[in-house]
């Protein structure tokens, strides 16, 4: 973990969470996103499609991206492929809506229903009957609009990782604290990842915008709450600036790290249990430090000071008097090295078929960390999984 300046010292932000606030994409979803799949809308070739998209996704790192390229790469459309990508001009990426480039003589959009809307594109009959059904099945849907004209849909699954659903709940049933999904992704795509991992559907926001998050994020702390922000990408670097605790995934956007108080350089979303117990653990040396010195000089300084002069005619010498104060310090020092025989939280996960409809996952975790003191074991489940709901 890399802490910066601004957390530095400041352990009991992190100790003392209420609410964790993480985006969908690459903090819950999984890397591999090669699952993709294309409806077309008017009956064009998928090559053809799948050409321009890879195009206009080509210098990009976000999920989406991946999963078009990897599929274009199936088709043999890639760089070292038999079909070489063409360099894009007039790139834009447009903020909760999509991007939209020129790819030789050809205009070329990518998004969603707003990135539509925004830039007037004839949206040809099915396109928003494909994006729904897509949707409804837990995908994300991007349609893709050449000079101006919707052609063709794609629909990207996000698997959730295995690690999301132990962090999400082991925060939740451990560290008892509430966890919140918010993403640009449409409801049904976000509900389905949600209850992959735990998180209740109440807990759920989609369709925001970065201002958005921003707004919540404030919400939730005018409440009362002490909130952290988990995110990785351009769109989530205001709200990990507006949280108490920012925390940017190790793999994500430079000004994601900027704006985070905590990197986590191994993009492994587990090391945010590792960097709460790590906060309760140093936080709990720092109380312990302090009644320990507060306790021995609300001793030592009257014994030195001559309290029991008037009974025994003894004062303390300077030189033992001069001891005892440097065995306060060194004690204190002592203690807080200690913490150099600090181990990472432990877990184990049991897989099963039973609360996901057949469906191999996670069902329950054991959890041992310093902070918590016992073996904790966990069934992953949500209200969502308790009624068998999508």
């Amino acid at each position: 973990l890399l802490l910066s300046d601004r957390l530095a010292g400041e352990p009991e932000d992190m100790s003392e969470e209420n609410d964790i606030s993480t985006e969908k994409a690459n903090c819950c979803g999984s890397d591999d996103h090669r699952e993709s799949v294309v409806l077309e809308a008017r009956h064009k070739s998928t090559e053809k499609v799948m050409y321009y998209s890879a195009c206009a996704e080509q210098s990009s790192e976000h999920p989406i991206a991946k999963a078009i390229l990897t599929k274009a790469e199936d088709l043999g459309i890639g760089q070292g492929q038999t079909r070489p990508l063409e360099e894009v001009e007039h790139f834009e990426a447009e903020v909760g809506k999509g991007v939209k480039c020129t790819v030789g003589n050809v205009t070329v959009h990518m998004g969603n229903r707003r990135c539509l809307a925004a830039n007037d594109i004839n949206v040809t009959p099915g396109t928003f009957d494909a994006m729904e059904y897509l949707e409804n099945m837990g995908r994300t849907a991007v349609a893709v609009s050449i000079n101006g004209r919707t052609e063709a849909v794609l629909g990207i699954m996000d698997h959730a990782k295995d690690e999301a659903a132990l962090t999400v709940n082991v925060l939740q049933h451990v560290f008892g604290i509430k966890v919140h999904m918010l993403t640009g992704d449409n409801i049904r795509t976000a509900r389905a990842v949600a209850h992959d991992i735990g998180i209740p559907a109440a807990n759920v926001i989609a369709d925001v915008l970065p201002a958005g998050k921003i707004e919540y994020v404030k919400r939730l702390r005018s409440e009362g709450e002490r909130v952290a922000m988990v995110g990785d990408g351009i769109n989530d670097s205001p709200a990990l600036a507006e949280a108490d605790v920012g925390i940017a995934i190790g793999s994500g956007t430079k000004i994601a790290h900027e704006a985070a108080g905590i990197v986590l350089v191994n993009s492994k979303l587990t090391d945010i249990l590792v960097a709460i117990d790590l906060a309760k653990t140093i936080y709990l040396r720092i109380r312990l430090n302090f009644l320990w010195a507060l306790g021995y000089n609300s001793l030592a300084i009257p014994v030195a000071a001559g309290i029991f002069y008037p009974m025994t005619h003894t004062a303390l010498p300077p030189f033992v008097a001069a001891f005892a104060m440097a065995l306060s310090s060194v004690s204190v020092l002592t203690s807080s090295l200690s913490l150099n025989r600090y181990k990472p939280p432990t877990f184990s996960k049991k897989y099963g078929r039973d609360i996901r409809g057949g469906e191999l996952g996670i069902e329950k975790i054991g959890f041992i960390a310093s902070s918590v003191k016992r073996q904790e074991e966990i069934i992953v489940q949500c209200d969502s999984m308790l009624r068998n709901e999508p």
